[in-house]
């Protein structure tokens, strides 16, 4: 009987365990982010920035996390302080949780688990992001907002401006980080500093070129117009078999 009534309870174990499984798994992928568990750790403030704590943001910083190598995590991060300092510098507001939402995520779409097969890095990202904020509760509107911050966010400022203050900060962090932010006062090197030392480069130098020339290999004309296109002809030369004078020539009119 005791052997009995100790099968009957593993089984009912099971059931439990399959059903919770199920369930989980029906669950929106944004969701599914044990945030507590992977960015706990995250300062709280640096540099005299906050950095946003919401579930959201938390979510957002801990899928990040679990899909970026460290060094490109920490660029995440530092994007978002950098272009935090700049926006202060100048006086702007932005939305903080749709801005951290966006710096987070921009450069997702560079690793191959979130590529498309021919849209550019900035496209695949954007959209991953996208889907992330509506799973998770954002509104169209919302979602379109970290869209564009992360679409637009090493295009051309002129354009990145007219997307608002979000797709700015981004612009402002993630080129700052990449390119070096202009320091003018000693205030400002000690500010940057005190980012670097909450979240170091680890070597970002050469393994984020690393990623982008694996990038431009496995998908060389994605970047036409882009911020890359120039290292993805240079890498894969063969690709780039077009040019805007022969599309010219070859447009269907006589003159």
């Amino acid at each position: 009987m005791r052997d009995r009534d100790e099968e009957k309870s593993t089984i009912r174990t099971r059931r439990s365990f399959c059903t919770a499984a199920l369930a989980l798994s029906a669950l929106p992928w944004a969701l599914k982010v044990h945030a507590t568990d992977t960015v706990s750790d995250l300062p709280t403030e640096v540099a005299g920035i906050t950095i946003p704590r919401s579930p959201l943001a938390t979510r957002a910083a801990a899928f990040a996390r679990q899909s970026c190598p460290d060094y490109l995590f920490n660029h995440c991060m530092r994007t978002f302080l950098i272009g935090a300092l700049s926006m202060k510098r100048e006086g702007l507001t932005y939305n903080a949780d749709e801005a951290f939402i966006a710096a987070s995520l921009h450069d997702v779409g560079l690793v191959p688990a979130f590529a498309s097969k021919t849209q550019s890095f900035e496209i695949d990202g954007a959209n991953t992001a996208e889907k992330f904020a509506r799973d998770a509760g954002l509104s169209a509107e919302e979602a379109d907002i970290i869209w564009h911050g992360i679409a637009f966010h090493d295009i051309r400022f002129s354009i990145t401006r007219r997307a608002g203050p979000e797709a700015m900060l981004i612009a402002y962090g993630a080129g700052g980080d990449v390119d070096g932010p202009r320091l003018t006062t000693e205030v400002e090197k000690k500010q940057i500093a005190e980012v670097v030392a909450a979240f170091p480069r680890l070597q970002f130098k050469a393994r984020f070129t690393a990623l982008l020339i694996d990038h431009c290999k496995r998908k060389p004309t994605s970047q036409r117009g882009t911020w890359l296109e120039g290292l993805c002809r240079e890498q894969v030369p063969s690709a780039w078999t077009d040019t805007v004078e022969q599309e010219i020539i070859d447009a269907p009119f006589s003159e």
